[in-house]
């Protein structure tokens, strides 16, 4: 790698090397990744502890969720249904059914209604972050509580990071 110091003062680099790993700080880029997942009222059960068929998207092992947020694509209609949204692992064991959010009808019985995640899974303000690390992949689940959903589609996109790849 080649450098120049211009009029400024400023050290210029040439050449493919752009940044160096220091103990002060590195940039990296995409740290944050994103999971979209899009549903529909019939792919919500009462229970979901089904195994996952290996070509469904997941969250791998060693991430931590950094925020979730639901946005209503078609209204959901039932009375009192509650809309819970987890994660569960590859076998289809709970980590936890409503661990992203849980939210009523009156909050996704329009188009355009937005829910973010405020679960017990998604980090907070503050917290400890070495608990929130998933110890194996993760993947989305969707269940109800009360009644089911008649109709209504809905896409969640979760952003996490792998705490591993810091």
């Amino acid at each position: 790698m080649t450098t120049w110091t211009n009029e400024d003062g400023l050290t210029v680099n040439f050449g493919l090397d752009r940044s160096v790993k220091k103990a002060g700080g590195y940039t990296m880029e995409n740290v944050h990744k994103t999971l979209v997942h899009r549903f529909t009222y019939a792919d919500v059960a009462n229970t979901d502890t089904a195994a996952v068929d290996g070509h469904d998207a997941f969250i791998p092992a060693g991430s931590v969720l950094v925020r979730a947020m639901l946005y209503v694509t078609t209204a959901w209609v039932g009375a009192t249904g509650v809309l819970d949204i987890g994660l569960k692992v590859a076998a289809g064991t709970n980590t936890d059914d409503d661990g992203i959010l849980s939210t009523g009808i009156a909050t996704i019985d329009a188009l355009g209604d937005v829910v973010i995640g405020d679960g017990a899974l998604v980090l907070q303000e503050t917290g400890d972050l070495t608990a929130k690390r998933f110890a194996a992949n993760q993947y989305i689940m969707t269940t109800y509580d009360t009644a089911a959903f008649t109709a209504g589609e809905a896409t969640l996109v979760v952003e996490y990071m792998n705490v591993e790849d810091l």
